[in-house]
């Protein structure tokens, strides 16, 4: 495996304090790592280009060779894994509010639920692999949507990985850029795991020695909320700033709640996946880098199981893997040697279930689903990548160029569509799961505090469902997830006056970030900047 580099800048204290490290210290207004970090190099400036486009699990020959010498029925990457496996979590754990005890008394606790983006229906794709007799998991585009946070993660990655000099060779305009030859000629590094029939791949961001385990940890890039709300119109939302420790506003604690709702559950799946121990945090407003923190699995694990012992997630997490490998045993059963599109959902219930729905699909139907937003994704890269032009080719037109304030608009719900041919087949294996827990001998809607001695087992029901009644339920499923999808990017709610009044507040922080980023600015024009090792190495 090639070397996996560690975070540059000094930035390895990080991972050894608890809490928020600050780029600068808001009182004395030193800075606590490089000035060089508080402004992020724009999407237009950094060469994509230049990078390695993302292989999907399908698409991987190194999974396909390791899945057919380790002789396992599927494989996948901890991206297309994890939407999945978060309805397991909700089945298992019988919707257990998330937990939070650490927050202030501003969080209240009808807040406690995971946001309504990450408990919509699912879908995945199984790619039949006809010469190695095993299965691909994708993951579903259907709704995929093209924003500039995706785009901000790779090169912010690059950034807190290479030292300055190195990073600058991505700039477009470096005399001395980085080619697209050179970056390929740099290997990624890569983690697989296995767990019965499944072979797993996660990428690995970073990794240091002193860390317990593997030494492995991911980097994840967060945007503040204000961008989050209304990331397509991203620019309505720049200027919010994290001035403060707590509060429902400009606070790191606003984050991290939002993380834990949103965010959480899905990163301690992926280092779960890749065995690693935790995640390193920077906080940004596409403009600016705020701080950093590092948040261990068992720091995310008392969030959404309430309890830092390991041992409940780890066992829901081998729970989940079972039963998840029943299903496609089921499903590949029922449609050997064929590809499949499975949809899953969690529902509300006493006791909660899951429904599940497995078609085959043609290579032909997959990518077409794939690539349905294709040309959407290029078209807002193409404005992302190249301002000046775009704003040329909308000129020509005769048209107005845009102006700076642009009113955030929900959009309507697309007409349900009618039913396809597709929707008409009765190739469909359509099944609901039930599960009872089992803790210690005593029946229970789900194990709390669970620690390494304790025995828990876990009794399941999958039951198969009449064709005609599985195709009103599916198409109840995919559209209780279009509207959410087409509805929502990471809000809670639909277009309401709680939610309406929380966007407007978000503009007046907004607007009063910008005016304090200008004086703050004025401030360093005259008094300089001061930087904490610059000044240690002056008193030496």
């Amino acid at each position: 495996m090639p070397p996996v580099p560690g975070v540059s800048f000094g930035l390895d204290r990080v991972l050894f304090n608890p809490g928020v490290y600050h780029l600068r210290d808001p009182r004395s207004r030193v800075y606590n790592f490089d000035p060089y970090l508080g402004e992020i190099m724009p999407v237009s400036e950094f060469d994509y280009g230049t990078l390695k486009p993302y292989i999907t699990s399908s698409k991987d020959e190194t999974a396909l060779k390791l899945a057919m010498t380790h002789k396992k029925k599927y494989y996948g990457s901890s991206s297309s894994m994890t939407s999945v496996l978060s309805h397991f979590h909700y089945l298992l754990s019988s919707w257990r509010p998330i937990n939070i005890r650490q927050m202030s008394s501003g969080f209240p606790d009808d807040m406690r639920n995971f946001t309504r983006i990450l408990r919509a229906p699912t879908a995945m794709f199984l790619r039949y692999k006809e010469e190695e007799d095993s299965y691909a998991i994708d993951a579903d585009k259907e709704y995929d949507s093209a924003n500039i946070l995706t785009n901000l993660g790779k090169s912010m990655e690059k950034l807190l990985t290479l030292p300055k000099e190195e990073f600058e060779r991505y700039r477009r305009s470096s005399p001395n850029k980085v080619t697209a030859e050179e970056e390929n000629n740099v290997p990624e590094s890569y983690h697989y795991t296995t767990a019965g029939k499944f072979m797993m791949r996660s990428q690995l961001d970073a990794y240091d020695p002193r860390l317990p385990g593997t030494g492995m940890y991911d980097l994840k890039t967060r945007a503040v909320t204000s961008i989050r709300m209304d990331v397509r119109n991203h620019d309505n939302g720049i200027g919010y700033e994290i001035k403060d420790r707590f509060g429902n506003y400009e606070s790191y604690e606003r984050e991290y709640f939002d993380m834990m709702r949103a965010a959480f559950l899905k990163y301690s799946l992926q280092v779960r996946i890749g065995r690693m121990d935790g995640i390193f945090v920077a906080y940004h407003n596409i403009e600016r880098i705020f701080g950093f923190q590092y948040i261990s699995l068992p720091e995310m694990d008392d969030s959404l199981h309430g309890t830092s012992d390991t041992t409940l997630g780890d066992r829901e997490f081998e729970f989940s893997l079972g039963l998840w490998e029943e299903i496609l045993d089921k499903a590949t059963a029922k449609f050997p040697k064929q590809s499949l599109r499975l949809h899953f959902e969690t529902r509300a219930g006493t006791p909660p279930f899951m429904y599940i729905f497995a078609e085959p699909v043609t290579d032909k139907q997959i990518n077409a689903i794939q690539t349905s937003r294709q040309a959407e994704i290029d078209e807002f890269n193409d404005r992302l990548f190249n301002p000046d032009q775009s704003l040329s080719r909308v000129m020509d037109l005769g048209a107005a160029p845009p102006t700076e304030d642009v009113p955030v608009v929900e959009e309507s719900p697309a007409k349900e569509p009618a039913a396809t041919e597709d929707e008409k087949s009765d190739e469909l294996l359509a099944m609901t799961l039930v599960i009872k827990n089992k803790v210690n001998g005593e029946i229970v809607p789900c194990p709390q505090k669970l620690r390494a001695p304790d025995d828990w087992e876990v009794y399941y029901e999958l039951n198969e469902l009449a064709t005609v009644q599985g195709r009103v339920l599916l198409h109840s499923l995919k559209n209780r997830r279009r509207d959410i999808w087409t509805k929502v990017e990471e809000g809670d709610s639909d277009s309401n006056p709680t939610r309406d009044r929380f966007l407007q507040t978000l503009q007046r922080y907004v607007r009063r970030g910008r005016r304090f980023r200008e004086r703050e600015q004025q401030r360093d024009s005259q008094e300089g900047i001061v930087w904490y090792e610059e000044s240690q190495k002056k008193s030496a």
